[in-house]
């Protein structure tokens, strides 16, 4: 179960104030949403359900399955290092079982057992930025822009929090630098998340993860019966155990056991989808940085998005009297402001604004 940090049926709902953008959601809406849910039945199918079942090539087991099953999956199971299965007389051998060549170190599969908490462990991280932006943050936009937001017929509430707006903004003109910068500073944390889950994941999957997707797509375009599963190497369905107990002389006696792991089919599908989710969002993250940075060294695009935000039949000169007294950090409150309102409030906002900036009463 989640903590409060991350809190599942808040994620699902649609926040009436927004403070961040698409890119900034995609992180901590989606990817944790996910991640989350994933974590869920990953830990059902392992501690609920029947993760591994193992056997001996035996007429009679000396011990019961289910200790066997439990030794297995306390102690790992292995398979021979990835190399593609060798076609015989029509027949693909199972990837990862056979016997080993002399010197050839077997692969031991641990990872499974902590593929829930590690999962949970990611979503955690995804929801980080986002964790201190809302306390940085503090519902500044939420006070302003509350009784704006969700009106749709001229009313004096509106027209009073229209004022109060204005004369905010006035008085304020220019102190909203750190505000802007903390935003700025967590979409570089999501950009250093990303690309480090993906070394993490690699890591933990035994620096599998990076071709991991590539692999599946090249191997999805051969023949069926030329071509080998890259996930029965990443996530074997079938692995071997060696379970080792004394016998009655006292010497130690040696089983080796084969093992189905159902659990694999689960996970082989949810790191295959994060392949892919993991690689588009760092592109898209990459990508919202570049227009952040050309947003910030560049001021005539940041006064064309203002008049873009105000429309193309309203008046630029009020725009321009508006930006040329405002710092980034007030242009960032404008653009917030923009996506919280109705573009005519926002033009009278914007009208208002230049009149005061002027020095003349409306």
């Amino acid at each position: 179960m989640l903590p409060d940090l991350i809190s599942l049926q808040g994620l699902f709902k649609i926040d009436p104030i927004k403070t961040d953008n698409n890119i900034f959601r995609c992180h901590y809406k989606l990817t944790v949403i996910f991640l989350a849910l994933s974590a869920t039945l990953v830990s059902l199918n392992q501690y609920v359900g029947d993760p591994i079942d193992c056997f001996i090539n035996a007429e009679k087991s000396p011990f019961p399955n289910k200790v066997l099953d439990n030794y297995c999956w306390i102690h790992s199971t292995h398979t021979l290092p990835n190399q593609p299965g060798i076609k015989g007389e029509g027949s693909m051998p199972i990837p990862g079982l056979g016997t080993p060549k002399e010197g050839e170190k077997m692969i031991y599969h641990k990872y499974y057992q902590w593929v829930g908490f590690f999962l949970l462990f990611q979503a955690i991280t995804f929801y980080l930025p986002r964790f201190f932006w809302k306390f940085w943050e503090a519902g500044r936009m939420k006070a302003i822009v509350e009784d704006l937001s969700s009106s749709i017929m001229p009313s004096d509430v509106e027209e009073q929090a229209k004022h109060n707006l204005v004369d905010y903004l006035l008085v304020n003109v220019n102190q909203h630098q750190a505000y802007a910068v903390s935003f700025f500073v967590c979409e570089v944390l999501n950009a250093i998340n990303i690309v480090g889950e993906i070394f993490l994941v690699d890591k933990f999957l035994g620096g599998e993860f990076t071709e991991y997707g590539g692999n599946v797509l090249t191997q999805t375009g051969m023949n069926p019966e030329d071509r080998t599963d890259p996930m029965s190497y990443v996530f074997p369905k079938v692995t071997k155990c060696l379970f080792k107990m004394y016998g009655p002389s006292g010497t130690v006696q040696q089983f080796d056991a084969y093992c189905v792991l159902p659990v694999n089919i689960l996970n082989e599908k949810i790191f295959i989808f994060l392949w892919f989710w993991y690689i588009i969002l760092a592109v898209v993250t990459g990508l919202g940085l570049l227009y952040r940075i050309f947003t910030l060294v560049l001021p005539k695009l940041r006064l064309f998005l203002l008049q873009r935000r105000a429309g193309r039949d309203f008046d630029s000169s009020q725009t321009e009297t508006v930006f040329r007294r405002c710092q980034i950090g007030d242009w960032f409150v404008l653009m917030l402001v923009s996506s919280n309102v109705n573009q005519w409030i926002f033009q009278e906002v914007i009208d208002e604004l230049a009149k005061k900036f002027r020095g003349k009463d409306i």
